[in-house]
């Protein structure tokens, strides 16, 4: 018998499937769709695809049909989408972390007592709303050259221009949020503490 009741499994298997939707969102950079000479491109908190490239030898940029990183964290284009790829980082990092011990404290007795079930509460209640604050610093960062671009020259902070919103932020706000209310079950999470006198046996 583990150390959570039905409440607490629960809990565990879908605070787990929300810190790893917000994971996945957060990794992919299918946040922001929008468009540059004719192609469609894609940019995360830390990733983009499509890109404009400049081949040596040549004035005329032409786009790379790919999806990656930026070669360093600088060359990430706003500040904004800076800060929130460390905040969504680290909450995503806590929120995971929660919910493996849930896991397995599903299957192992003694795992979890009730007052680490409400510290996991905290910590996961934290997470939640560092990956929450993280998606919505990221608008902040639309007044980047590269944003405004590909979004018809009209985006700014908080302004979206001809861009649209695209899977991996929904996906990722959508973990922020069941992270943050699922953490207010953690309180019922786990088996109760038996009072009273320990029975013996004589021998």
């Amino acid at each position: 018998m583990g150390s959570l009741n039905s409440c607490g499994a629960f809990w565990a298997f879908t605070s787990f499937l929300a810190a790893l939707s917000a994971a996945v969102g957060f990794y992919l950079p299918y946040w922001l769709q929008g468009s540059l000479q004719g192609t469609t491109v894609y940019f995360g908190v830390f990733r983009r695809c499509n890109y404009p490239h400049i081949a040596s030898g040549s004035l005329t940029p032409v786009i790379v049909n790919e999806c990656g990183r930026y070669a360093t964290f600088d060359d990430i284009p706003s500040l904004s989408w800076k800060i929130a790829t460390i905040i969504i980082g680290v909450g995503c990092g806590i929120a995971l972390l929660v919910s493996f011990v849930a896991i397995l404290a599903v299957c192992i007795d003694g795992v979890m007592s009730p007052t680490v079930a409400r510290s996991a509460g905290i910590f996961q209640f934290c997470a939640g709303l560092l990956i929450g604050g993280g998606v919505a610093l990221y608008p902040n960062g639309w007044d980047s050259p590269e944003v405004n671009q590909a979004c018809g020259n009209r985006s700014d902070a908080y302004v979206m221009g001809d861009c649209k919103f695209y899977w991996s932020f929904y996906l990722t706000a959508v973990g922020a949020g069941i992270t943050i209310l699922w953490s207010l079950i953690s309180c019922h999470a786990s088996h109760k503490k038996r009072s009273g006198p320990v029975p013996y046996t004589d021998i």
